[in-house]
């Protein structure tokens, strides 16, 4: 991979870090492992379409995945190692609750 194309990879990354909301989904992920739609919704307080919009832009970021689980969506983290890239940043400004 290019310098060039690895760049950009690395900042879309963090532009889908960027939005509170989904720092909040991420977190929410890193502790649980993985959570139905609706959990999500009622954890952070946002609407469902809010909520659901906010997972594409991680998945389309490959930073989540779901999969069904009967008549429902779960999702997950891709990859551990963005456990370790949120808890440092949030390290920064303070612990993790």
């Amino acid at each position: 991979m290019s310098y060039a194309a690895r760049h950009e990879r690395v900042s879309a990354l963090f532009r889908a870090l960027a939005a509170p909301l989904r720092l909040a989904i991420v977190e929410l992920l890193i502790v649980h492992h993985q959570l139905h739609v609706h959990e999500i919704v009622e954890a952070t307080g946002a609407p469902q379409t809010l909520t659901s919009q906010h997972l594409r832009i991680l998945r389309d970021a490959q930073l989540v995945e779901r999969a069904q689980d009967g008549r429902s969506i779960v999702y997950r983290l891709t990859d551990p190692e963005i456990a370790g890239l949120v808890a440092a940043a949030v390290r920064l400004f303070g612990d993790l609750p």
